[in-house]
C-alpha cells in the first residue's frame, strides 16, 4: 500500500471483527471485567444492610453467584485458545463497555513528553525519539504500534500471548507506506510471565494498556510475576506506562514496590482506566 495510514484509514478498511476490536482498545471485551469493576460498590452495598433483612439475603445470594460465574470465567483468561478465538473474531465484543480502555496515543503522548526526560537523565544522554527502545506487552489489536512508529518512534517490540493478536498487528503495519522503515519493529508471541532472558534491562520505556489487567483476572499469582519480569527486562530509570481499571489499587502498590519503583503518577482517582507513570529504580 502507498497510503499513510491513519485512524479513520484503518477503520475503515479493515474487518469487521478487527474494527469492533480496534475500537475497544487491546482489551478483548468480556463481561467479567465490567462486573469486577461493580463488585466494588455492590459489597460496600451489602456491608450497609443489616445480615437479618430479606433484602440482604437476596443480595448476598446474587453477589454470590455473580462470584461463582466470574471464577469460571477467569480460568479462561490465562488459556491461549481463549484469546485465539477472541482474535479470530470468534469471542464477545460489547465495544460501547470496553471503549474507556481505548487510550490512545494522543492520551499517552503528554505522559511521554512529560516523563521522557527522566530517562534521559538516567541515562546520561540526549534519547531521540528514534533511539528510545519501547515495549508495548500485550498488544492485543491496538494500533498504539501504529501510533508510536507515525510520531517517530522506530525501535519497537510487541509482543502477545496470541498467535492471533500477532497477526493482526501485522495487518495494522500493512497501512504504513510502501518503503516504511521497519527494521527495527520487532513482533513476537511471547508469554508475558516469563519472557526472553536476553531482553534483562532492554526497553527505556513500557507501555501496556489492559495488559496487567487481562493478566490479574486470570490468577493464579500471574500478575505478580509478569510484573516483575517487567521490573527485569525494563532498564533502570526507565518508564513504565500503564493504562488500568481493573487491578486493585492495595495490590498494584504492593507489586509496584516503592523499592523498585518510583511512582511519577497516581491514576488511582482517574474516572476512567487509570494512568499510571513508574520509573524504575
Amino acid at each position: 500500500m502507498t497510503h499513510t495510514a491513519n485512524t479513520v484509514d484503518v477503520v475503515n478498511r479493515a474487518s469487521p471483527a478487527l474494527v469492533v476490536n480496534f475500537c475497544s482498545g487491546n482489551f478483548p471485551a468480556f463481561s467479567i471485567v465490567q462486573r469486577h469493576r461493580q463488585r466494588a460498590h455492590d459489597l460496600s452495598r451489602l456491608n450497609q444492610l443489616t445480615t437479618s433483612s430479606s433484602e440482604f439475603d437476596k443480595d448476598y445470594a446474587k453477589y454470590r453467584e455473580d462470584d461463582e460465574s466470574d471464577a469460571n470465567a477467569r480460568s479462561q483468561f490465562g488459556t491461549k485458545a481463549y484469546w485465539n478465538m477472541m482474535y479470530d473474531g470468534m469471542g464477545e465484543f460489547p465495544a460501547d463497555e470496553y471503549s474507556w480502555y481505548y487510550n490512545g496515543y494522543d492520551v499517552i503522548k503528554p505522559f511521554l513528553q512529560e516523563y521522557i526526560f527522566d530517562v534521559a537523565e538516567s541515562t546520561s544522554m540526549a534519547l531521540e525519539k528514534s533511539q528510545l527502545s519501547i515495549l508495548i506487552p500485550g498488544c492485543g489489536n491496538d494500533p498504539m504500534l501504529l501510533d508510536f512508529y507515525q510520531a517517530g518512534y522506530r525501535c519497537l517490540t510487541a509482543f502477545d500471548y496470541s498467535s492471533g493478536a500477532i497477526e493482526r498487528q501485522r495487518e495494522l503495519l500493512d497501512y504504513l507506506p510502501m518503503g516504511s522503515d521497519l527494521d527495527r519493529i520487532e513482533l513476537r508471541e511471547e508469554d508475558a510471565r516469563s519472557l526472553p532472558v536476553d531482553w534483562k534491562e532492554s526497553f527505556d520505556v513500557i507501555v501496556e494498556k489492559g495488559a496487567l489487567d487481562a493478566i490479574y483476572l486470570s490468577g493464579d499469582g500471574n500478575l505478580e510475576q509478569s510484573v516483575k519480569e517487567i521490573a527485569r527486562i525494563i532498564k533502570r530509570g526507565g518508564i513504565c506506562i500503564s493504562c488500568s481499571g481493573v487491578v486493585p489499587e492495595a495490590l498494584r502498590r504492593e507489586i509496584f514496590g516503592r523499592n523498585e519503583w518510583e511512582w511519577l503518577r497516581d491514576g488511582s482517582h482517574d474516572l476512567r482506566a487509570g494512568c499510571f507513570v513508574l520509573k524504575r529504580r
